[in-house]
């Protein structure tokens, strides 16, 4: 799930009542710039002022900020002023934990930094004569507002300098640590344990995967018995067994915990674990003996799993279908590409994922579906250019039912036998989601009839709306209703996953590239030979700040892609003719302006009221919509035409008036009628 854009973010995360309480003794924290200039420091322990003020966050004013960059660690002494924010007096830097900065050359060779990064110029040093003003440099810290630049590009929006301002950003690296490069070959060349008595051989069942064309590491494959006298299908969700391999307390296994996951850009890959481990060694390649983790599932004819169990398995895969090429071999289409055993093994799968599907439906929540745009922009050879998205086809749907099976079983397994966990849970979104998502809803064509909250069922009965409407139209609500639901995080506590409509879930089925999967895999391991009592797993703390680190992990892989992409359209839109227009809807609501999604790309932006004709514009009392003086409104899932009026791709921004207005109200506002905001109660 995705988190929203479409609130203006407060300045302090401060509980309060309104008083002046000098803090004198200094405070500790990690700062994060902002955009424009100012920042914040997130304290490393919340304190509490005499008259009961309790900060977590403090506002860091643009001259105080100017010299600091994003991660480093600082002491601050600050003051909670009448309006309740937290804001510095004094912030001194106490240790420096990057290595390179990136920016653009200025006249006087002096390098502005993304903002993203910090504010401020900073001297460059050594061979710099030749650096072409206006163009992006990558640079090594070498003092205080000092770095020596150590690669360039003429060009600053070009693909190539925008991967490596995102790479910069979050401190994202394609080089591992020589220690970890020194235990890869060994893990590599390890032979496999013939004849294990704890680990089951399942070599002679016919075995698939199923994936995109260009993935290497291949986590999961899947075997299945054909139904029994009572129509139960056993199904074998396989995954790679990592943490036979990669043991804790070893450098390769501290590097993917530094890591939490895979980080997967446009033209641009890092592992977890190294590519000789990720893409071959462990990776489930067919003709290869490979260990596992096997959940075998038995699913019944109305798609409930009755019985569920975990083994250390031996499998071989048979054969690497694309998800088009098993969609095409289900469907009839050139059959005689696919060994017949592993035809037959795909049409039994397909029943169980149908039978699943039917579980789904009665419960509610939301499936896979093709959520992104027509066209998408990736980086080719180097260079940006638009893909047509792959769309999504029924082999898409099945591994996706049987993947959400095969984690919801082992979740069950894990909590029936009261072991500890790494948990995957959602919560329900807030009440306003409901009015919010059915203004947007209304607007776009469709009534869903949402109570005061959204329930899982409402997801299933509107994503079955979506399956049958144009594509601009069901990806713009589906952006809308992502941004509501909000993110998923992980935990040590069981819970439930309100977009999967699930009791309890978990990541089971990539530990090669999340390592969430990974832990998870060691507690089955451990129960598996023998663990029992406490001392064989780890202990609450441990879960909860491993928990903490991968959540945190997963929110940077995520922003990195999402960056780039943007960088990449940004880059495109202001190069593009300053009398274009585009076709976009009002997707969020502030009182500075509305945020709206431009149709083809997706890119977000905003309308700032500013840019707006009339006068006196507002929020709502519903919280739905802008309203002038004169009564007109701009709101939630109106159809607009906007122009560009500054696209910068350096901070990110995009912002946007409506285009084709005069003096009165927005010509091109396709608006809804007036609604009445359904009651709301208060949980």
């Amino acid at each position: 799930m995705t988190e929203t854009s479409a609130r203006p973010r407060r300045r302090s995360a401060v509980s309060r009542p309104a008083a002046v309480a000098p803090v004198k003794r200094p405070t500790t924290g990690v700062f994060r710039p902002h955009v424009r200039g100012f920042g914040f420091v997130d304290l490393d322990e919340s304190v509490t002022t005499p008259d009961g003020t309790t900060v977590t966050s403090c506002f860091v004013p643009p001259p105080l900020a100017k010299g600091l960059l994003a991660d480093d660690r600082v002491e601050i002494a600050y003051q909670v002023e009448q309006d309740g924010r937290a804001t510095a007096s004094v912030a001194t830097l106490s240790e420096r934990v990057r290595t390179e900065v990136f920016g653009v050359v200025e006249p006087g060779l002096v390098l502005r930094l993304d903002p993203h990064l910090g504010s401020g110029r900073w001297t460059l040093q050594g061979r710099v004569e030749d650096l072409p003003i206006g163009a992006a440099v990558l640079a090594d810290i070498t003092g205080p507002g000092t770095a020596d630049p150590s690669d360039e590009w003429e060009d600053p929006v070009a693909a190539d300098a925008l991967l490596e301002r995102v790479r910069v950003r979050h401190r994202l690296s394609q080089d591992y640590p020589a220690a970890v490069l020194a235990e890869v070959d060994a893990v590599a060349d390890a032979k496999p344990r013939r004849g294990s008595p704890t680990r089951r051989d399942l070599r002679h069942l016919p075995t698939l995967t199923i994936d995109s064309p260009s993935s290497c590491d291949l986590d999961d494959a899947l075997s299945v018995y054909a139904a029994d006298a009572d129509g139960g299908i056993r199904v074998c969700v396989h995954i790679a067994d990592v943490a036979a391999h990669v043991r804790a307390g070893t450098a390769l296994d501290a590097e993917a915990r530094r890591a939490g996951t895979s980080v997967y850009l446009p033209g641009w890959t890092r592992p977890m674990l190294p590519a000789k481990l990720s893409e071959d060694a462990l990776s489930l390649v067919p003709g290869a003996d490979r260990d596992a983790l096997t959940v075998e599932m038995r699913i019944a004819t109305d798609g409930s799993v009755t019985a569920a169990d975990v083994s250390a398995t031996r499998i071989r895969s048979d054969a690497r279908l694309s998800y088009e090429a098993a969609a095409e071999a289900l469907g009839g289409g050139s059959p005689e590409q696919v060994p017949a055993e592993v035809l037959d093994a795909l049409r039994w799968l397909r029943t169980a994922g149908a039978r699943l599907g039917l579980q789904r439906l009665l419960r509610g929540g939301v499936e896979a579906r093709r959520v992104e745009p027509d066209l998408t922009v990736e980086v080719v050879e180097g260079t940006a250019a638009q893909v047509a998205a792959r769309p999504s086809n029924p082999a898409n749907l099945l591994i996706e039912r049987l993947m959400v099976a095969a984690n919801e079983a082992v979740a069950g397994w894990i909590v029936d036998r009261g072991l500890p966990g790494v948990f995957r849970v959602h919560p329900a979104p807030g009440p306003q989601a409901a009015p919010a998502l059915e203004a947007f809803c209304a607007a776009s064509g469709f009534h869903p009839g949402f109570g005061s909250t959204l329930t899982p069922l409402d997801l299933a009965a509107l994503s079955a709306q979506l399956d049958a409407a144009a594509d601009d139209t069901a990806t713009a609500v589906w952006d809308v209703l992502l941004s509501f639901l909000g993110r998923a995080s992980y935990t040590p506590q069981a819970g439930a996953h309100f977009g999967l409509a699930s009791t309890g879930y978990l990541h089971f089925t990539s530990p090669i590239r999340r390592y969430a999967d990974l832990a998870v895999h060691r507690v089955i391991h451990a129960f598996l030979a023998g663990g029992r009592d406490t001392e064989a797993f780890a202990d609450p703390a441990e879960m909860t700040a491993l928990c903490t680190h991968i959540n945190a992990a997963s929110r940077t892989a995520a922003q990195a892609e999402n960056q780039m992409r943007k960088s990449l359209w940004l880059a495109e839109l202001a190069a593009a003719d300053r009398d274009a227009v585009y076709p976009a809807r009002v997707t969020g609501v502030g009182p500075k302006g509305v945020f709206v999604t431009l149709d083809r790309s997706r890119v977000s932006g905003m309308v700032a009221v500013r840019e707006l004709p009339g006068r006196g514009w507002s929020v709502t009392a519903d919280g739905l919509a802008l309203a002038d003086a004169s009564s007109h409104r701009l709101g939630y899932g109106d159809v607009v035409t906007v122009r560009i009026t500054c696209a910068d791709v350096e901070s990110g921004q995009l912002e946007l008036a409506l285009a084709g207005n005069g003096g009165g109200p927005p010509a091109t506002v396709s608006r809804a009628p007036r609604r009445r905001a359904p009651r709301q109660t208060v949980r």
